[in-house]
């Protein structure tokens, strides 16, 4: 018996995930994505030292397409999940390669530009739909509380510079600066969702803080890896926490090991929803866009 027929076999009793279902995780898991209020324009490091592939769990249902020049289409190569196991070891080794890298600034007055993909198979129209987002780097409608538990880039980056270097300390203060919402919401589910938006929301970035989340996140009980592909079918490292039912991922660049994009796959491991972060710039106003989008 092949790996994919015995995995077959192993959920066969698994029930499909109904649409209301997938409603809840999905609205979190996009807010995160995508970040707080935008003026919207329209729309390898294989971890050999964490262990061999366990299994091919899971093909997404994405539609192929080709575009100008033969290149693949957002959304045109075949998903997959091969699980790695623990994070533990990549979030760290993750953490040192960032605290090495550049830091990426702005400065008020200046806009975030983003380009991004999704598809979605719980939608009536599931084809790769691309959006454009302009978000401003210092507004102060969204900062100090004034948008509930959203805060713009600058108040982003001012969080990771202030970071300490304990990961417990860590964690505790990205509970305060994404609060609960949520009553049933566990304390290790709340500090992995605020990690994990931190990580997806660090537009702009000093780069010894952002190293300081991957590391808190790299001590959350049940985080684990996975090797995926993206909705523009490149691909990525699926960092995500275990648990019963669907589950939420949170992909990232298997060479930067920064923000890519994410994913929310079904209980019966099917990808439902995936979106990839194709651009981000920082642009001087907000009618700008970057000379390259791709």
């Amino acid at each position: 018996m092949d790996e994919m027929t015995a995995v077959r076999e192993l959920r066969a009793e698994a029930p499909v995930a109904q649409r209301a279902d997938l409603v809840a995780g999905r609205e979190r898991l996009l807010r995160a994505a995508r970040g707080g209020r935008a003026r919207r324009l329209r729309s390898d490091w294989r971890l050999a030292a964490i262990g061999a592939a366990a299994a091919i769990t899971a093909a997404a249902l994405i539609v192929p397409g080709v575009v100008d020049g033969g290149g693949a289409a957002p959304g045109s190569r075949p998903g997959y999940t091969v699980e790695l196991g623990s994070a533990k070891d990549w979030l760290n080794d993750a953490a040192d390669t960032i605290a090495a890298g550049p830091a990426v600034t702005a400065r008020d007055g200046q806009w975030i530009y983003t380009e991004t993909v999704e598809t979605n198979t719980t939608d009536d129209e599931p084809d790769p739909q691309t959006d454009e987002r302009l978000i401003r780097y210092a507004d102060p409608a969204m900062e100090n509380g004034k948008a509930g538990d959203d805060h713009s880039p600058r108040e982003h980056y001012a969080f990771l510079k202030s970071l300490p270097d304990n990961p417990a300390q860590v964690r505790a203060e990205a509970r305060a600066f994404f609060y609960a919402t949520d009553p049933e919401e566990s304390r290790t589910e709340h500090e992995y969702r605020a990690l994990t938006a931190l990580i997806s929301r660090s537009y702009v970035y000093d780069p010894e803080g952002l190293a300081k989340v991957y590391r808190a996140l790299a001590t959350v009980p049940g985080v684990r890896v996975a090797d995926v592909v993206d909705a523009a079918g490149r691909d990525a490292i699926a960092v995500y926490r275990e648990g019963a039912g669907y589950r939420d991922e949170t992909l990232l660049d298997p060479d930067t090991r920064l923000y890519r994009g994410f994913r929310s796959l079904s209980r019966d491991g099917e990808v439902e929803i995936s979106g990839a972060r194709l651009t981000t710039q920082v642009v001087d106003g907000e009618d700008d866009r970057p000379r390259t989008t791709r």
